[in-house]
């Protein structure tokens, strides 16, 4: 069987993503597992590691910040939109992004929310967040969601509409039968209405809908009893806002979550960690999150074959 092809991008240039690649692709680990493709700014690394492809994609009159700039910006999006290209072209089976800076590309009048809801748009798809611990998986209902706003997105109908399509895309692309464990919104689930009703209105009449649709689904869960028993890599833990499920992926994984997109046409992860520009140039760059996102999404594809 020929070996997965993998293409990968440098994310924000002035971040920590091109030196975390260099890196990672130095042991020569993952050119032994995968064809590997890198697009973006040759010259934001030192060496192109060997047996990688490094497709040179910039804006060479740009400079390179340490901070969010609309020039990192320009070039993190020209990246994007070349990977789109070719993963529309079936050019590779996985799609790896390095860390982009949301604050760099809305400077250039973007209106980027993240990675996942930019290809969604991009291949008009739903896309659904997905966080790879090691343990148990990790869903995100609400990704890039202020908190005022969570409430008000979780309906019903929005609910059961999440876990149906989530299990249709993880059957479709990931070829097994999830079971799903959703977590209550508020203190201890809600404590039968007396802490909120939203468990007792509107997520319990949800998994009752899709209990009867033959999804295998439990809860509300109380959000801080959700991540104590993992269940195995088909057991996913559905958390209703972002850093509800965050705080259980970085635990469980120790900082080292892969982040995975599915419903797209193509299979996507990326290391779980923004640009740090803090630490960018220093050395101090942990590659470890990058490396998983390349084994685990080989991984992955191969349950799909």
């Amino acid at each position: 069987m020929s070996r997965p092809r993998v293409l990968m991008t440098t994310g924000d240039p002035g971040g920590v993503g091109p030196e975390i690649l260099q890196s990672v692709l130095q042991t020569g680990e993952l050119q032994a597992a995968a064809e590997i493709t890198v697009i973006g700014p040759r010259r934001a690394v030192e060496s192109v590691p060997e047996g990688v492809r490094w497709d040179d994609v910039d804006l060479p009159t740009l400079r390179f910040h340490r901070r969010p700039h609309p020039d990192n910006g320009r070039v993190t999006l020209l990246t994007l939109e070349e990977a789109c290209r070719r993963m529309g072209r079936n050019e590779a089976d996985l799609l790896v992004t390095g860390p982009a800076s949301k604050e760099a590309i809305r400077r250039c009048g973007i209106p980027f929310t993240g990675h996942t809801e930019y290809f969604g748009q991009v291949f008009q798809a739903r896309p659904y967040m997905l966080f790879l611990t090691g343990s148990m998986p990790v869903a995100l209902f609400s990704m890039h969601l202020p908190f005022r706003e969570i409430a008000e997105a979780l309906t019903k109908t929005s609910l059961e509409e999440f876990i149906r399509g989530l299990s249709t895309a993880w059957t479709r692309q990931l070829n097994s039968h999830p079971r799903f464990r959703v977590a209550g919104l508020n203190p201890h689930a809600g404590e039968g209405g007396l802490l909120g009703v939203e468990e007792r209105e509107i997520i319990e009449p949800a998994i009752e809908t899709l209990l009867t649709e033959g999804i295998e689904v439990e809860g509300p869960i109380p959000a801080d009893s959700l991540f104590l028993h993992p269940d195995g890599p088909d057991t996913v833990a559905v958390a209703l806002y972002h850093d509800q499920g965050m705080i259980g992926a970085k635990m469980m994984s120790q900082g080292h979550a892969v982040n995975c997109t599915l419903g797209l046409p193509f299979l996507r992860t990326s290391p779980d960690h923004g640009p740090a520009f803090d630490i960018a140039g220093t050395g101090k760059a942990d590659p470890e999150s990058t490396r998983r996102a390349v084994l685990e999404g080989i991984q992955l594809l191969g349950k799909r074959r």
